[in-house]
C-alpha cells in the first residue's frame, strides 16, 4: 500500500493536540456533561454522553459532505441554528436545576441518549472545530482515509475528555452530598452552560 495513503505521523500528532485542546476545553457539551454528572451522577448520565458523541459524528460526516458550505450560503438557517442552540441549552440547564437530590426520583429528568444527540448539531463550537479539522488535516488526495482517521480520533479522544467532564460532575456531587451546596452548584453550572453557549456563538460569524 502506498506510503502517502496514510496521514504522516507528525501531522497526526498535531491533530491529536488540536483535538485535545478543542474537545477538552469548556463549551456547551462539556458544561452540559459536567452539570448532568453533578445533578444525576456520572453513571446515569452515560447515555447522554454517548448521545453527544454520536451527534458529533453525524454532523462531522455531514460537514465532510459539505453541510457547512450549504449553511454558509443560507445565513437565515444559520441564524435559526444559533437561536435553537441557546434555547436547547437553556432547556437542559432548566432540567438540571429542577432535578432533586436523589437520582431514583428524577429518572425521567435524566438527560438520555436522544437529548445528548442534539447537543453538537446545535453547537456552533462543534461546527467550528470540525471545519478547522477538515480543512487542516483532511487532504484532497486521501480524503476518505483522512476523514475516517479524524473521525475515529475525535471519537476516542472525545469519549475520554468528555467522560472526564462527566466524572468531574459526578465527583462534585459526591463531595457536595445532599445539601444546599449541591443545589447552588447546579445553579452555578447551569449558568455556566448558558454563558459558554452564548460565548461560543461568537466563534462562527453570522
Amino acid at each position: 500500500m502506498p506510503s502517502d495513503f496514510f496521514m504522516p505521523l507528525a501531522q497526526y500528532g498535531v491533530l491529536v493536540l488540536f483535538i485535545v485542546a478543542m474537545v477538552g476545553s469548556p463549551g456547551p457539551a462539556n458544561m452540559s456533561l459536567m452539570a448532568s454528572g453533578l445533578a444525576f451522577g456520572a453513571r446515569p448520565a452515560v447515555p447522554f454522553l454517548l448521545g453527544t458523541m454520536s451527534g458529533f459524528q453525524i454532523i462531522f460526516w455531514l460537514n465532510v459532505l459539505g453541510l457547512y458550505a450549504l449553511l454558509q450560503s443560507a445565513p437565515q438557517v444559520f441564524q435559526l441554528l444559533r437561536w435553537l442552540c441557546i434555547g436547547y441549552i437553556v432547556y437542559l440547564a432548566w432540567t438540571i436545576v429542577r432535578s432533586g437530590n436523589g437520582v431514583a426520583g428524577d429518572a425521567r429528568r435524566i438527560p438520555g441518549y436522544l437529548r445528548g444527540l442534539w447537543v453538537h448539531p446545535l453547537s456552533p463550537k462543534a461546527y467550528a472545530m470540525q471545519i478547522a479539522a477538515i480543512s487542516q488535516f483532511v487532504s484532497p488526495g486521501r480524503y476518505l482515509a483522512d476523514a475516517l482517521l479524524v473521525s475515529l480520533t475525535f471519537w476516542v479522544l472525545g469519549g475520554i475528555l468528555n467522560g472526564l467532564w462527566l466524572l468531574a460532575g459526578g465527583r462534585l456531587r459526591m463531595a457536595a452530598g445532599q445539601s444546599r451546596l449541591l443545589y447552588r452548584l447546579k445553579i452555578a453550572l447551569a449558568a455556566v452552560m448558558v454563558g459558554s453557549t452564548i460565548a461560543s456563538l461568537q466563534i462562527i460569524p453570522a
